[in-house]
């Protein structure tokens, strides 16, 4: 195992993980997670209740109660595997054709209302239904939210090393599901940065400062000052705690899944964790409101920093025992297979690269 395979694993795993413990706390605020559990430091099972929204357009929003074992993930983690599946099959970077391909082909509609929920739906159909991929975002559910992010640090992987690839193929198959233009909707910036951030992540020499500074290079100056502000709070605070209040505060009666508060959250996260990927998970999973999103963020940053060795064992053998028979994932591929294809998409995109400095050489030699 080499250091960029244990890299790319690691963000991987901890990404999963993040997802299936957060998925649980999520949409509590942090006093009733301590109510409730007290401190959540183990993946849980869950009864996932059914209900139907009606809707006046479309096909009605069914959710089918199900049980969810320890270690099954959520919607935002199916739109990941999405992406996985797409490089998987490509062997390198992908565009939005490719993404929107895969989700097509990839996705079996009786298992919306289950996993995959009612934004990730709205896509599957636009894009049955002949809408380009590219002008799909602009009718997809939840603009501004942090699920287009929720599908992206597979990029990072892809891109290894190569910020501003990974930034530009993030704002290239974000447009899936939102758009750019909307009064203070930054989903596509947070979305790049994020992948941004990750790429930096997979250097030998990355820090938790240089992965911060990356991601915060890619954010025009509302979102960036708004997640300075939090990251301002990360820097004066004595422990991770101090900061839930300050979040409560600040967005009580807002949307719990807006991108940049999440983007702000997990980073401060990964910055309480020093990027260590268990304090970093553990941190985001008990800090509240959109509690796995803020996990995948956290998390898998401080997968891809640190490497698979500072991933608890215990929790990886859950997930990987876990996909390999879920019912409802659009994928069944353990989180060390899907690392294999990360990694060897990664050495083909840099393959890529070499060539293109070949050729500049030869036609630059005197």
């Amino acid at each position: 195992m080499d250091k960029l395979f244990s890299k790319i694993y690691g963000c991987e795993a901890a990404a999963t993980i993040a997802n299936a413990m957060g998925d649980v706390t999520e949409g509590n605020s942090y006093e009733e997670i301590e109510k409730r559990w007290g401190f959540v430091d183990k993946m849980m099972s869950q009864d996932r209740p059914g209900r139907n929204r009606k809707d006046i357009f479309g096909y009605d929003l069914i959710y089918h109660a199900h049980y969810r074992p320890a270690g099954m993930t959520e919607d935002g983690h199916e739109r990941h595997r999405l992406v996985t599946n797409a490089i998987l099959k490509k062997g390198g970077r992908i565009n939005i054709m490719d993404l929107a391909e895969t989700w097509a082909n990839d996705i079996k509609p009786e298992k919306f209302g289950y996993l995959l929920g009612p934004q990730d739906q709205v896509i599957y159909y636009s894009i049955k239904a002949g809408i380009p991929p590219w002008e799909v975002g602009h009718y997809a559910a939840y603009p501004g939210a942090i699920g287009t992010s929720k599908m992206i640090l597979p990029v990072g992987c892809v891109n290894a090393c190569n910020p501003q690839a990974a930034a530009a193929d993030a704002h290239d198959l974000g447009r899936l599901k939102d758009a750019r233009g909307l009064r203070r909707n930054y989903a596509l910036e947070v979305c790049a940065a994020l992948a941004a951030a990750c790429a930096e992540a997979l250097k030998p020499d990355a820090t938790v400062d240089s992965v911060i500074k990356t991601a915060l290079s890619f954010l025009s100056s509302n979102p960036r000052t708004e997640v300075e502000m939090h990251l301002d709070w990360a820097y004066k605070a004595k422990d991770w705690k101090e900061l839930r209040p300050l979040f409560q505060e600040k967005y009580d009666g807002h949307p719990g899944s807006n991108a940049v508060e999440v983007l702000g959250g997990g980073l401060a996260c990964f910055y309480m964790a020093k990027g260590h990927p268990k304090e970093a998970i553990l941190y985001a999973i008990n800090f509240g409101r959109d509690t796995d999103c803020k996990g995948y963020i956290a998390g898998g940053l401080s997968g891809a920093l640190r490497g698979i060795e500072e991933v608890p064992a215990d929790w990886v053998k859950v997930i990987e025992e876990q996909v390999v028979t879920d019912p409802y994932s659009v994928s069944t591929k353990p989180a060390k297979v899907v690392a294999e294809g990360l990694y060897k998409a990664a050495l083909n995109t840099a393959k890529c690269y070499k060539d293109v400095i070949s050729m500049m050489d030869k036609l630059t030699a005197n």
